[in-house]
């Protein structure tokens, strides 16, 4: 039984060893830098993993790939200030390759895949993501113009200050956290969309559903003018309309500086057979 036992232990460390090579190979990881001036657009395709981008803090692009299959092939391409990323294979699979790019703040970004989540981080640019079934998180971007589509991957957008924002999904989830914007249009064909938090006194946002339920939840002290309309489902009993917002007597100005407007956000929401539900904590 000792010889027996003594046999074995050499045989493990040999698979582990085996095991621990296979893994290397299986997952590798490459990095590249470029540089690039104002105004710089970086484009990137991946139909097989994950995009995440953030800010670089300077005028480089940096781009880390892990990529997990043999059968994905990078192509990589540099023309002056515009970067072109993408990724090839004969292969399927939603986790083939991981892209983490670092990218100037104000640059204009262009994020596309089927299945993989893509991510936006502190930017302040045009930025343009297109997902499938895949997932679409945006967090910490200000003073941007955000264009947002998918399939039915849910959007999630979490603390955009001061954007344009046009959001549009067939029958993903919409949810708005801590957005503000000149601008916010967001349109689900069958999706929930729901908004919280305070929209400030400057903003339009208009948010449609064609079946899926619209939540609202905004401060009772924000200044905010709201119109609903569902016309096969029910809303709130306070709606069609609410409004505490103050009207500038004729002569007077406004927070915008312009005579006769009404100081506070309006908020337009609209839905077929979908419930709209406001909350005002």
């Amino acid at each position: 039984m000792n010889i027996h036992r003594n046999r074995e232990v050499p045989t493990a460390v040999v698979v582990a060893v085996f095991l621990l090579s296979l893994s290397a190979n299986a997952q590798e990881k490459k990095g590249f830098s470029y540089a690039v001036g104002p105004g710089a657009v970086i484009s990137i395709t991946n139909n097989y993993g994950p995009i995440t981008v953030k800010p670089s803090g300077n005028s480089q692009v940096v781009v880390d790939t892990i990529s997990h299959s043999d059968a994905v092939t990078l192509a990589n391409e540099q023309h002056g200030d515009r970067i072109e990323l993408r990724s090839v294979s004969s292969a399927t699979g939603t986790n083939l390759v991981e892209y983490t790019v670092l990218v100037p703040a104000a640059a204009f970004v262009s994020l596309r895949s089927s299945d993989g989540t893509l991510r936006a981080e502190g930017l302040r640019g045009d930025v343009v993501l297109e997902a499938a079934s895949g997932s679409v998180e945006v967090t910490n971007i200000s003073d941007a113009h955000l264009h947002v589509k998918t399939l039915n991957g849910p959007i999630s957008l979490t603390n955009v200050t001061n954007s344009h924002l046009e959001i549009h999904s067939v029958s993903g989830d919409v949810s708005l956290n801590n957005v503000t914007g000149p601008t916010v249009e967001v349109n689900s064909g069958a999706g929930r969309i729901s908004y919280n938090g305070d929209p400030g006194r400057t903003g339009n946002y208009l948010l449609t559903s064609h079946s899926g339920n619209l939540e609202v939840s905004i401060p009772a002290s924000a200044w905010v003018e709201i119109k609903a309309r569902s016309i096969k489902s029910q809303s709130d009993p306070e709606f069609p309309s609410i409004s505490n917002v103050p009207s500038m007597n004729r002569g007077q100005t406004s927070l915008l500086g312009k005579p006769g407007k009404i100081l506070g956000s309006r908020f337009e929401l609209r839905s077929f057979s979908g419930k709209i539900r406001l909350t005002r904590p």
